[in-house]
C-alpha cells in the first residue's frame, strides 16, 4: 500500500511562509496594542486629574485658580486627592521645575513652568474662575504633562495619533484638565489622524 506524506522540502517551505506572515503581522499588532494602552491609560490620567479637581473644590472650596505656583497646586490638590507614591522626580521634559508625583498606578504628571494663576475672577486673566482662560502663561504651551507608564520605555512625547507614545500634553483650567494639542486629542479621542504633531514637543528619553 503506497503511503502519501510531505516531503522535508514541502514542510520547510511551509515553515518559512508562516515565518514571513508571522514577521509582517507581528509588529502591527504590537503596535496596536500599545496604542490602544496609551490610549486607555491617557482616557484615565485626564479623569483622575479632573476629579482630583472636582473632589477639592467640593470638599475645601478651592480649585487651581487658588494655587499660584505648580508647587502649591501639586502638594495642595493632587498629591492630597489622587493616590500618590514617592517615586522619581526625573521626568522626561526638562519642563517641570520639580513639580512632579506619581500615581499608585505608575503614571507620572508634571506641572509644567507654563502654570501660573493670577487667582482673579476676571475673565481675561489666567485661571479665571469661569474656566475661559487655562491656569497658564502661555495658551501655546501646556502647563501639565503626562507620562501614562511612568519610568518604562519609549518615555517620548506623542506627535502623531498614528503612533502614539506614552507621554501626553494637558492644560489646566481652574477646575478641569483637557488634553491639549492635536495628536493628544486625536488618540484621546480616537478621531482622525495626525502626521507631524501640532502644538506638541518631543520628549527626550529619561
Amino acid at each position: 500500500m503506497k503511503k502519501l506524506g510531505f516531503t522535508l522540502a514541502e514542510v520547510l517551505i511551509t515553515l518559512v511562509i508562516i515565518g514571513v506572515i508571522a514577521a509582517m503581522t507581528v509588529p502591527t499588532l504590537m503596535n496596536n496594542t500599545n496604542a490602544q494602552e496609551f490610549r486607555s491609560a491617557l482616557k484615565k490620567a485626564i479623569a483622575g486629574t479632573n476629579q482630583a479637581l472636582t473632589l477639592h473644590y467640593a470638599l475645601e472650596g478651592l480649585s487651581a485658580q487658588d494655587y499660584t505656583t505648580g508647587e502649591a497646586l501639586v502638594d495642595g490638590i493632587f498629591k492630597t486627592r489622587m493616590s500618590t507614591i514617592e517615586g522619581d522626580d526625573t521626568f522626561t521634559t526638562d519642563d517641570c521645575e520639580g513639580d512632579v508625583f506619581t500615581t499608585a498606578d505608575g503614571m507620572m504628571f508634571c506641572v509644567s513652568s507654563n502654570y501660573s494663576s493670577a487667582n482673579d475672577d476676571d475673565d481675561a486673566s489666567a485661571c479665571d474662575s469661569y474656566n475661559i482662560n487655562p491656569c497658564a502663561t502661555s495658551n501655546a504651551a501646556p502647563n501639565l504633562w503626562i507620562d501614562v507608564n511612568g519610568v518604562k520605555k519609549p518615555n517620548v512625547a506623542t506627535t502623531s495619533s498614528k503612533r502614539p507614545k506614552d507621554v501626553y500634553q494637558a492644560m489646566i483650567y481652574s477646575q478641569k484638565v483637557v488634553p491639549f494639542g492635536t495628536p493628544t486629542q486625536e488618540v484621546m479621542f480616537e478621531r482622525g489622524t495626525s502626521g507631524s504633531g501640532q502644538n506638541a514637543t518631543t520628549g527626550s528619553g529619561s
